[in-house]
Parts: C-alpha cells; sequence; structure tokens
C-alpha cells in the first residue's frame, strides 16, 4: 500500500508540474537567427515574419496557434527575382526588417533589400496563403530600411524611417506600389541614435508610431508616440521605453526591441521583439532570436511591454488552447524531392551546384571554382544553429584528386570568419581538414589522415566551444580539434546575423573532380 500511495503520490506531483509547465512559457519563442519579427493574426491563427540578410530563400514564415509554438510554413522571398542577392555583403546586405500584415482575404510583405544586384530597395509582395505562392515584388523605388504597411481607415499607409532621424508617412496604391499622399515627415526620433523599425497602429482614437532606438546592440529600446491625426503632431509617451533591458547588466536577455504589436481576441495585446544571449560575457554567436511578452495599457492610453518594460525568460502564456507541433526529425536522410524549409543557401544558388535527383537518397554538392572569398554563391546548404548545445553530423562521400578540392561541414558566420571541417588532398594523401578563417585570413590548420570510402563528420557545440570530429562507421571517433564559439560572435565579427551550420564544396578557384554526396545530415 505504501508504494502504490508513493506511486499515486508521484504521479500527482508530476502532474501538477505539467499543468504548471503549460501555464507558463519560456524565452526566446523562436531561437537562433531570427530578428525584427513581424506579426499579424488571422482568427485564430497568427503569423510571423523574420529576416534574412544574405541567406536564401528570404523572410521565412512562421504560424502558431497559442503565439508560444511555432512552424516554419515557407518564405515569402523564395524566387531570385523577389530576392535578388548576388553581390551583397555578408551580414550587412540582403533583405532587412519586414513588416507582415493581412487584409481583405490578403497577406502583404513589404521590406528592403540592401546590396543584392538586381535590387531596388523597398518592395512588398503578396498571397492568399502565407505558405506562398508569394507574389512577384512591387518595387516602390526607396531606399530607407525598416518599412512598415498598415491598412487603418480605409487607407493603406506606408511608414518608414528617412534614415536621418525622422520618420515618413504616405499612402499608397497597392496595385501599382506609387503613393497616393506623398512620403511627409511626421514625427521624429525620441532621442536614442538610430531610430528605426516603425510599425503603426490606431487603437481607439490615437495613432501610434512605435520605433525602435539605440542601436541594435546593449543600448536597444522602444518607444512610442501618438496623435489625433496620422499626420501629427506627435507626442510622445511619458513612461518610454515602452521596453527595453539596458539597465539589467546581469540580465541574460540584452539587446531587446524592434517589436511589433498584436491583440488577441480576448483583447489582450502582446508584443513580439528581437533580443540576443550572450554567453561568457558580452559575445553572443546565435544572432538575434525572437521574444514574446504581455502588454499592460495604463489609464492614459500607453502601452508598457512585459514587467514594467523588462522582457523576463518566464512569462505566464496567452489565454489560448495550447498548441504543439510535430517535432522536426533529428535526420535529414535527403530521401524527398525538395529541401526541407529549413535549410538555407548563401545568396542566389546555382543549379548544377546541387541534387537531390541524381543520386537519389543523397544530396550532391559539386564543388565549383567558388568559396567563401566572394560576394556569391558557393555550393553551401545550411540551417541556423538554434541552441547552444548541439551536434551537427553528416555521412560524407567524397574523393578528392587534388589539394584545392574540399567538402564537409561548416560553421560559418559570415564570409571572413568560418570554421571548416572538410575532406581534402595533402600531400599525396586524403585527409580531413579543420581551418579556422577569422577576420579575413586562415588562424590554424589540422590535419588528419583518413581512409578511402566515406566517413561521418560531426560536430559538437556547447555555449564557449565547438568540437570537430571524423569517424569511420562502426570505429571511434576521432578528435580534429576545437575552437571558440566567441571567436565568431557578432562581437567580434560585426554584423547582423548568427551561425548557420551546413555542408559545403569548393574547388577553391577550379571545379572539383568529383561530387560530394551527403547521405543524411543529423541535427540535435
Amino acid at each position: 500500500m505504501k508504494r502504490i500511495a508513493a506511486l499515486l503520490t508521484g504521479i500527482l506531483i508530476v502532474t501538477k508540474c505539467m499543468l504548471f509547465a503549460q501555464d507558463t512559457f519560456k524565452n526566446p519563442v523562436l531561437t537562433g537567427m531570427n530578428p525584427d519579427p513581424s506579426i499579424c493574426r488571422v482568427g485564430d491563427d497568427f503569423y510571423l515574419v523574420t529576416s534574412t540578410f544574405e541567406y536564401y530563400p528570404g523572410l521565412p514564415i512562421y504560424h502558431s496557434k497559442d503565439l508560444v509554438n511555432w512552424k516554419l510554413i515557407g518564405h515569402a522571398l523564395a524566387t531570385p527575382q523577389s530576392n535578388p542577392l548576388k553581390g551583397a555583403k555578408a551580414s550587412w546586405g540582403g533583405q532587412y526588417a519586414p513588416t507582415l500584415r493581412y487584409h481583405d482575404g490578403m497577406f502583404y510583405i513589404i521590406g528592403t533589400n540592401y546590396g543584392g544586384e538586381g535590387s531596388q530597395g523597398i518592395s512588398y509582395v503578396s498571397a492568399k496563403d502565407p505558405a506562398g505562392p508569394w507574389s512577384d515584388p512591387i518595387w516602390i523605388g526607396e531606399w530607407y530600411v525598416d518599412p512598415s504597411l498598415d491598412f487603418i481607415d480605409g487607407n493603406v499607409y506606408y511608414l518608414s524611417p528617412d534614415n536621418a532621424g525622422n520618420f515618413l508617412l504616405g499612402t499608397i496604391d497597392l496595385k501599382t506600389g506609387k503613393f497616393i499622399e506623398p512620403l511627409r515627415k511626421v514625427a521624429s526620433g525620441l532621442g536614442g541614435s538610430s531610430p528605426e523599425g516603425p510599425h503603426f497602429y490606431k487603437v481607439d482614437d490615437y495613432y501610434y508610431i512605435m520605433s525602435a532606438e539605440g542601436g541594435t546592440g546593449y543600448e536597444h529600446r522602444e518607444v512610442i508616440q501618438r496623435s489625433k491625426s496620422p499626420w501629427g503632431p506627435y507626442e510622445p509617451s511619458p513612461i518610454n521605453p515602452v521596453l527595453s533591458n539596458m539597465s539589467l547588466p546581469e540580465h541574460p536577455f540584452h539587446a531587446i526591441g524592434h517589436a511589433d504589436l498584436v491583440q488577441l481576441k480576448d483583447g489582450s495585446w502582446w508584443a513580439v521583439c528581437l533580443g540576443i544571449r550572450p554567453q561568457n560575457g558580452k559575445f553572443q554567436h546565435l544572432g538575434r532570436e525572437t521574444f514574446l511578452a504581455p502588454i499592460t495599457w495604463d489609464n492614459n492610453g500607453w502601452p508598457k511591454v512585459g514587467t514594467d518594460g523588462i522582457v523576463r525568460e518566464e512569462f505566464s502564456r496567452p489565454n489560448l488552447p495550447l498548441h504543439v507541433w510535430k517535432k522536426d526529425l533529428v535526420r535529414d536522410d535527403f530521401d524527398g524531392s525538395a529541401l526541407n524549409l529549413y535549410w538555407y543557401f548563401l545568396r542566389n544558388p546555382y543549379e548544377k551546384d546541387w541534387s537531390l535527383t541524381e543520386r537519389p537518397g543523397y544530396l550532391r554538392l559539386k564543388g565549383s571554382e567558388l568559396n567563401f572569398s566572394e560576394n556569391d554563391s558557393p555550393a553551401f546548404i545550411g540551417r541556423k544553429q538554434t541552441d547552444f548545445d548541439i551536434t551537427a553530423s553528416a555521412k560524407v562521400d567524397f574523393n578528392p584528386v587534388a589539394n584545392n578540392e574540399e567538402a564537409g561541414l561548416v560553421v560559418r558566420a559570415d564570409d571572413k570568419n568560418h570554421y571548416d571541417l572538410v575532406i581534402t588532398h595533402y600531400h599525396g594523401k586524403k585527409v580531413v581538414m579543420l581551418r579556422k578563417y577569422l577576420q579575413g585570413q586562415v588562424a590554424e590548420v589540422n590535419y588528419k589522415e583518413i581512409p578511402d570510402g566515406d566517413v561521418v563528420l560531426r560536430i559538437t557545440a556547447t555555449a564557449s566551444e565547438y568540437k570537430f570530429w571524423v569517424q569511420k562507421e562502426g570505429k571511434k571517433a576521432q578528435l580534429v580539434g576545437t575552437a571558440t564559439t566567441k571567436d565568431v560572435s557578432n562581437e567580434m565579427i560585426g554584423g547582423f546575423t548568427g551561425v548557420f551550420i551546413g555542408m559545403y564544396a569548393s574547388g577553391n578557384g577550379k571545379a572539383n573532380t568529383n561530387p560530394a554526396d551527403f547521405d543524411w545530415f543529423d541535427f540535435e
């Protein structure tokens, strides 16, 4: 009886813990590089988009039923015509800060493409289904960053910074992208550096402009101002900033800002925003992630996010039924006719460089003359590093015949900072090489001789260190070397992106003689 009572007590404790756990959620809600989130609600469904910079396809679309659990369902910019990226500078160029809105049965996304050959700056696309297909872009012909498109009072408002500390507002014709009411200055930033990321709302009788300030680093914050007319004058909130963690140096979350708001059916309001999780001091390598926090409005109609403006690690869940999506499988066997949605290319890929059909059940990469030294697209297919502690591994069949030929796995921060675990040819032998390429030059190289045939390459990571392994299946894995996460952090290299881990092949000036075939890729 005592055993039964103890068992029942244990079951009750576990059940209570599970119920309690379901009453709260932990931040961030989207891990890995997911900056500049923008959100909209359609009935019982929520959709969210984030920036992608030089990665392709561009602008991932996520779907949620409960605001906490999100599923990747597609990309808004999945053609070279809508997302020209050749020549886009690593970590600084490409697709910036989109805004997602829904109106009259259609979804719209507006954003700015900086640096891609063929880009005309700001454009917007539309779709009936957020999973796609999305329309060809309509180019507005402006180069301001962080534009917002909003449907209020029968008008289509366009709002953006003027890159000089002010905010410009106009109305546009959705069919043509031409301005009906021309752009005019309606407001300015509220004292912080780099006023950007504005969003436009109407709540009751007021028009609100919410925007980010302080850059996208440790002084980042969100402020708000309002007017009875969309054209101003605007008065700032007396309780600004709306949100910021900048006064809490010991907090695990920093650079909190660039937010967007959404209202639930029950009338409550929530904010999504970006933030970072520095490790080992002020060094973050996963990139800017997406966080969620509730909003309270005071009696004077001013909002505040989180706990007095602070985005905490844990909040009570929204008043919505819990909806957890099925997790992606650890292993991608490359058995399908298309890549899984979590895979990305670097800039616009060349079709000749990769295939899922030439050797069925394998991802084939054909290393071209390109490597990471050009603002182009070498044979690279990667995915976001979404946790500090991960293992990424792949079974590779590659037979190099010259020292210039290589293929394997890469930890990529940007073109000038990456760790390469590749099979190559060295002094007449087949080897696996670990090359640390930092600040635009080779910092260290290690070699380990390997036998003929396929091998498993593996990368394990903690918050501070990567370890690189090679293994013949059935044999003990051998450590090739280690590297720090600090050296690929944004604080060390600059830029706006986070680490991607993926598969790579290159002939470094001359195409590889043989393709590299990846039987599977594991990520856990």
